[in-house]
């Protein structure tokens, strides 16, 4: 795709790296070490205006230590393992306890580490002409560094209290709490000479000693690790608020202003400095329902500048459509002018470097995530201004340099494929809706989250979901704007289209848009709208009927017919049935009935009218397969003889034209993640087979994807895709044709026609009457530089042309397309 093109230019670069690669304090063997770091990374660097350097020292207690002495020793992170074992409850002789890294680890002093900041921040400017930040690190939990101050001196900020009553998920694994207060403490630090006085909050605390620490070794800016700042229970999907098996448990005032009060006494305190944050595992809708965090108001008193990046623990848990969906919740709302992407290629901690040891040397952490774009209110995309690379250095201090080797040019290649239109689906996400709801009714946090976690499941099941537009920016949209939406699904929560939001999409739907609804539908206007009424709730085990085109699974026997509905975590009991059966504008496509088979409920359903002018609505219901009820970093899957009703996101797909089948062994086989994007006219198919065996099936709108370097074939129906375990692959040709042969496309050498120098040139074969629409760069089509040969003659091709694609009738044999 990036053919021609010059490289897109990124606001920033951040390496992240520990100080194990220090192996000598001398000063010249420090230099020599930044001088490496940076030139290893060059590449990507050049793709930026500016570079930084986050430090991983230790976990932050040099934070909290520091007393301005520059000759005391640092207790750094130069171990392998835990730290901290007792706080895991680790066994003495468990081999994951930290060991030293290496038996000459340098002992590092307070001079040493302002020696190395300044090193980094020079030599970048003299050596290679690069402006570059040293971002500091605090980490609120115990695994990196050994601590006395958060587990000796002052363990009483491990605990948190609500109501009165500590509260606690597992007790084994504790971090800081940001609103505990600090006892006395009649040692000297920095910014309190005199001691810490009984009660001080740890914010005010942190902040304090950040306000010194910070320019006093030249930092210039601080970086909160893991959910720092915003739940204590940054490892599991439960919180203060839902403990797995009630919800709601927590006063939301309370709540929120407990997190709220660390953020003011921090910023009060350190005003000058921008905080960073990693935030939690997961979405803003998540993290509302279970532990109340006030995202929004984060972002509207601009404590912090950027929203959190996509997660890092996809790479360990492989759950990807967790860290999609979690990403694309918090970039729907920018609390300034860009959002970050981070990558996990290194772990100087742990015994994983991803990149080889979780990744398989698999870019599909790459490419999916940046498939990922948000919409303003121009209808125009944006895409992440800064890439962040967790960590340059491994476990052992080592700078391989085959790490930026193999990973730069698929980041550059996913950079300058960035999309520039939205995708298959958009998300229309009511960042602002779900603060209210919650803030209005703590009640609320149940709809929400089961209808983000909802949305994980359906990207886990390949919902090709990659472009997201926030509920503010949509209603501030002109219809102008609201035209480039008109090649997109609007794909929008129920609980979000309550008063003008409900009536705008609505407008949109009636006036030619399409949208899909998921969740349980209360507003008036939209149970009219999908021809829904309420009835009775049914909940528990139901059973299945689908009427859409399901998977094709190998063993037939694995295919279940039954769900259970949890009515806590699935938005409720279902409710919905047909308000009016006699209406031939409704398609039921999937319904849920009891065991007695006496009572039966719609899951889903697609509606359009004449006079929408070919606007089409769809909904899916939803529910959620999770076991609740045990503390787990994330949901229990419930018995494989119980579907996940969020693949009928994906099979509703079809309704609207694109069929995206899957071939699997079983049911219970993973699903392959799928996005598709959209570059100077072209479509990007990106994705990961996680189990390569499964296979995908595929047809749009306008037939099927003829997809470049790919042979498939192609006939009625969806056509069969050997794609890669990790895909991104171009297409710009779709053939509808009712015979079946074998279509073949490739790219060659762009040689001169007639009539001109060409840029590209791609070669289509096999093709037999066929309808073939062919979507060139837009530049090339309004210039009138494509040429279309077939049968060795040039076509014309003037009246071919409908709106951003030519559509070429009745091929048979070959086609050259060239522009």
């Amino acid at each position: 795709m990036s053919h021609g093109r010059s490289n897109k230019r990124l606001h920033r670069v951040t390496l992240e790296m520990s100080l194990k690669p220090f192996t000598n304090m001398e000063r010249s063997a420090i230099e020599a070490v930044c001088e490496e770091a940076i030139r290893q990374w060059l590449p990507l660097i050049g793709m930026a205006d500016s570079c930084s350097m986050l430090l991983w020292v230790a976990d932050g207690s040099e934070i909290l230590t520091w007393d301005g002495n520059w000759e005391r020793e640092i207790e750094w992170g130069r171990y392998i393992g835990f730290a901290n074992e007792d706080k895991f409850g680790h066994e003495p002789n468990d081999p994951r306890i930290a060991k030293v890294y290496r038996p000459d680890a340098c002992a590092i002093t307070y001079a040493d580490l302002r020696f190395i900041v300044g090193a980094f921040k020079r030599i970048a400017a003299e050596n290679f002409g690069i402006r570059m930040e040293v971002g500091a690190t605090f980490d609120a939990g115990p695994e990196f560094a050994y601590s006395d101050f958060k587990y000796k001196l002052h363990p009483e900020i491990n605990h948190a209290e609500l109501g009165g009553k500590e509260i606690a998920l597992k007790a084994d694994y504790n971090v800081i709490c940001t609103w505990s207060n600090l006892c006395e403490d009649r040692n000297a630090y920095a910014a309190y000479p005199e001691g810490i006085p009984e009660g001080t909050p740890f914010g005010e605390y942190l902040g304090r000693q950040c306000a010194s620490f910070l320019p006093e070794l030249g930092f210039d800016y601080i970086w909160f690790s893991n959910g720092f700042g915003f739940s204590y229970f940054p490892w599991t999907y439960l919180g203060a608020n839902y403990d797995g098996t009630a919800l709601p448990l927590a006063d939301y005032e309370e709540l929120t202003g407990r997190t709220l009060s660390f953020w003011e006494h921090f910023k009060r305190e350190c005003p000058d400095f921008r905080t960073e944050v990693r935030g939690t595992n997961f979405g803003t809708g998540m993290d509302l329902a279970k532990d109340f965090i006030p995202l929004a108001e984060l972002y509207r008193r601009k404590y912090i500048e950027y929203p959190p990046p996509n997660s890092p623990w996809g790479a360990l848990n492989f759950d990807f459509g967790l860290e999609i969906a979690s990403h694309m919740s918090r970039i729907a709302v920018l609390p300034g002018e860009t959002y970050p992407y981070r990558f996990y290629p290194n772990d100087p901690w742990f015994w994983q470097n991803p990149w080889w040891d979780l990744y398989d040397r698999e870019p599909h952490d790459i490419y999916c995530p940046l498939t990922v774009a948000r919409m303003n209110s121009e209808g125009d995309l944006q895409n992440p201004g800064i890439i962040e690379l967790l960590t340059i250095d491994t476990e052992k201090g080592e700078l391989n340099a085959d790490c930026p080797a193999e990973v730069i040019p698929h980041l550059r290649r996913a950079i300058e494929d960035f999309p520039d239109r939205a995708g298959i689906l958009t998300w229309l996400y009511p960042f602002t809706e779900y603060h209210a709801a919650v803030a209005e009714s703590a009640n609320e946090s149940k709809t929400v989250f089961f209808e983000e976690w909802l949305v994980r499941n359906a990207v886990n099941q390949g919902l090709p979901l990659n472009t997201v537009l926030s509920t503010d920016e949509f209603a501030a949209m002109t219809a102008e704007a609201k035209t480039k939406l008109r090649d997109t699904i609007v794909f929008a929560p129920a609980s979000g289209l309550t008063g003008e939001n409900g009536r705008l999409l609505a407008a949109f739907v009636r006036e030619g848009g399409k949208a899909i609804i998921y969740g349980a539908v209360t507003d008036p206007r939209w149970l009219e709208l999908l021809n829904l009424r309420q009835d009775r709730g049914l909940e528990g085990e139901l059973t299945l009927k689908n009427a859409m085109q399901p998977d094709t699974l190998l063993d037939e026997a694995s295919i279940s017919k039954k769900f259970k509905h949890d009515p806590l975590i699935g938005g409720g009991a279902l409710n919905e049935v047909l308000n009016d059966g006699d209406d031939l504008t409704t398609k039921v496509c999937a319904t849920a009935t009891s065991l007695r088979e006496d009572e039966v409920r719609i899951l889903a359903l697609t509606r359009e009218l004449p006079e929408w002018n070919g606007g089409k609505v769809g909904w899916v219901r939803g529910s959620l397969p999770s076991e609740g009820g045990t503390v787990t970093q994330l949901p229990v899957r419930q018995a494989d003889a119980y579907s996940d009703l969020s693949i009928l996101a994906r099979q509703i797909l079809a309704e609207f034209g694109y069929d995206l089948r899957q071939t699997k062994p079983e049911e219970a086989s993973k699903s392959a993640l799928l996005f598709v994007s959209r570059r100077d006219n072209g479509f990007l198919f990106t994705g990961c087979r996680q189990d390569t065996s499964v296979s995908l099936r595929m047809r749009f709108p306008d037939g099927v994807p003829v997809v470049t370097g790919q042979t498939i074939r192609a006939g009625q129906g969806a056509a069969a895709y050997s794609f890669d375990r990790t895909f991104h692959d171009e297409c710009r040709i779709f053939v509808d044709q009712q015979e079946t042969t074998t279509v073949f496309c490739r790219e060659y050498m762009p040689i001169p026609t007639p009539r001109k120098n060409s840029v590209r040139f791609i070669h289509v074969t096999g093709l037999r009457e066929a309808t073939v629409t062919i979507y060139p760069p837009l530049a090339s089509l309004a210039a009138g530089s494509v040429e279309v040969r077939a049968d060795n003659v040039y076509l014309e091709i003037q009246g071919c042309v409908f709106g951003d694609k030519l559509v070429i009738p009745n091929v048979s044999g070959e086609m050259e397309v060239t522009w």
